[in-house]
């Protein structure tokens, strides 16, 4: 089975998370659990990722840290792939039909979601704590 659409967000992530929402619920996401992990609500996910300041620098030199997030739109539930973990599963409210993934830096918006998304959270098994990688995938709910 192949996702219905895939969006890929490549870049620094300046405060250390990925915030997933509708774009007219934004302000309703939960508050970020200090113990770490996945935080969520109906209203809005917020998820580690790899700090953009996470690297290191030689010379002088200095780059960012970057995190990729992957956002797959499935018609039904996706397997799981090997090497992957579950870190979030639940039901996201999508009233608008897209879906914000960003932070207070950026974000981006992708398009077609139901107005009641499944979303399940994905990591690699051995990369929990500060993901390089997160997979969401979404279907109706």
């Amino acid at each position: 089975m192949k996702p219905l659409a895939t969006v890929d967000i490549t870049r620094p992530w300046h405060w250390g998370i990925a915030i997933l929402s509708d774009p007219d619920l934004g302000g309703e996401i939960p508050e970020v659990d200090p113990s770490g992990g996945v935080s969520a609500n109906e209203n809005g996910i917020i998820v580690p990722v790899r700090h953009a300041q996470d690297i290191e620098s030689f010379e002088g030199d200095f780059e960012w840290a970057e995190a990729t997030v992957t956002v797959r739109r499935w018609s039904d539930p996706p397997e799981l792939e090997e090497g992957r973990e579950v870190a979030f599963e639940g039901r996201l409210a999508t009233p608008r039909g897209q879906l914000w993934i960003g932070d207070a830096d950026e974000n981006s918006v992708a398009e077609g979601f139901p107005t009641s998304t499944r979303i399940r959270v994905v990591l690699l098994s051995h990369d929990l704590d500060s993901p390089d990688q997160v997979w969401v995938d979404a279907w109706e709910a």
